[in-house]
């Protein structure tokens, strides 16, 4: 068993332990508290690691590690439409397979590096799990189904589901046990029909599989949606998708997806930038947990969700940083700075629970990961508080230079 002793201890799922103190038992955490009360209860020295704070390990709630290979030439930025349009042609012409694979790579390694300890993960093409298998990370992978047409929901969702059973054969995979799961997802409503919608819902249902959606975050979907206008049309009709007697539903993106059962307590609804009043109340009422990923929507310009509304509604917030296509980084202490920066009012503790807690809740590891509490993982950060009475949470949110993580390499302790 080892004691780690510091500054604070940032529970997430309590208040702050000021002179706090976790004892660690074979990669589990046995107890956390005041450090007099850990030392009395589990016997021997406690390893000082100084002026710190010590904090859950990050959750990343929603990325594309398969597009890490656009981080050095990213499609521009400025509007959705144009930014999907570009990315799509970038798409059809990849570098070699070994350049993409190195990209993806190094991005997971710079992600645990900077305390990201989960992921949400997006992909299309299906390696990523056995990628991330290999890592320490632990993983929920959404293989994304996407048709317009509805006439094809049925066959893409057998297509689908055969890719995944021979994905979940991969060695690799089997091997990572819990640690790596994979399911399917739609991508979005504005891309896909509302019986396929309709059919990925149900499926998720049945298994009892959290859904990872795209929803409400640019005005060209909303407009699609709601009456056929905006510039999307055009382009689902250049990329050969368009169903010619599709009629606008007349909903919200989020309308659309609580029509078709795909709002529920184990969606992760994905940007929520574009929100009506009403969609804030179909929130609450579903459970859905809401990622934001901040620095994606400043760059793509598309707006800023409207998270004050949403935590004071009651909904789930959780972070993300989306993929190299859209951010400048997988660093999730950059999204935490992003959204102090966007939303002061919103307290730099609720922040820290976006990145750690909520995520992994939204997730289904929040029984291993997400808070400091006895029996969970011990998969924590140390991060040096600069003054003795440094705000801690306001620290974690001002994207500190250095953050080791404890089952690393020894922590020098910051005196």
């Amino acid at each position: 068993m080892v004691v780690y002793a510091s500054r604070c201890l940032l529970p997430v799922s309590g208040p702050p332990v000021w002179d706090g103190a976790v004892a660690v038992d074979a990669d589990r955490i046995s107890r956390c508290g005041p450090r007099a009360e850990v030392l009395a209860a589990a016997g021997g020295r406690a390893r000082d690691l100084g002026q710190a704070v010590v904090f859950p390990g990050l959750v990343n709630a929603h990325t594309h590690l398969e597009l890490s290979w656009l981080g050095d030439d990213p499609p521009a930025g400025g509007g959705y439409t144009g930014w999907v349009r570009a990315l799509l042609r970038r798409r059809e012409a990849p570098p070699a397979s070994e350049i993409v694979l190195a990209a993806a790579e190094s991005a997971a390694r710079r992600m645990v590096a900077r305390g990201t300890v989960a992921l949400g993960d997006i992909g299309n093409e299906g390696w990523t799990p056995a990628l991330l298998a290999d890592t320490e990370l632990h993983a929920r992978c959404f293989l994304e189904v996407y048709s317009f047409r509805r006439a094809d929901a049925a066959p893409r969702l057998a297509e689908a589901a055969r890719r995944l059973e021979w994905l979940a054969r991969d060695p690799r995979v089997r091997r990572a046990g819990e640690r790596v799961r994979v399911c399917l997802t739609p991508h979005a409503p504005h891309t896909t029909s509302e019986p396929l919608l309709r059919a990925l819902a149900e499926r998720a249902r049945d298994r009892s599989a959290p859904l990872s959606i795209h929803v409400a975050e640019s005005a060209d979907e909303v407009d699609l949606l709601r009456d056929g206008s905006g510039p999307f049309a055009a382009l689902l009709v250049e990329r050969g998708m368009w169903d010619g007697g599709w009629a606008p539903p007349g909903r919200t993106p989020l309308a659309q997806l609580a029509h078709a059962g795909a709002l529920t307590p184990r969606t992760l609804a994905v940007h929520c930038v574009k929100l009506a009043a009403a969609d804030v109340e179909l929130l609450r009422a579903s459970g859905a947990t809401v990622v934001s990923c901040p620095r994606s929507n400043r760059r793509l310009g598309v707006g800023t969700a409207p998270v004050e509304r949403l935590i004071a509604a009651g909904v789930p917030v959780a972070l993300g940083t989306d993929s190299l296509a859209s951010a400048p980084d997988l660093d999730l202490f950059g999204e935490m700075a992003a959204m102090r920066e966007a939303h002061p009012l919103v307290p730099a503790s609720a922040v820290l629970r976006m990145a750690t807690l909520n995520g992994a809740l939204a997730l289904g590891l929040d029984e291993r990961l997400g808070s400091v509490e006895p029996g969970k993982l011990a998969r924590l950060n140390v991060v040096p508080l600069t003054a003795p009475d440094s705000d801690p949470h306001e620290v974690l949110c001002s994207f500190p230079r250095q953050v080791h993580a404890l089952s690393q390499a020894p922590w020098e302790p910051l005196r």
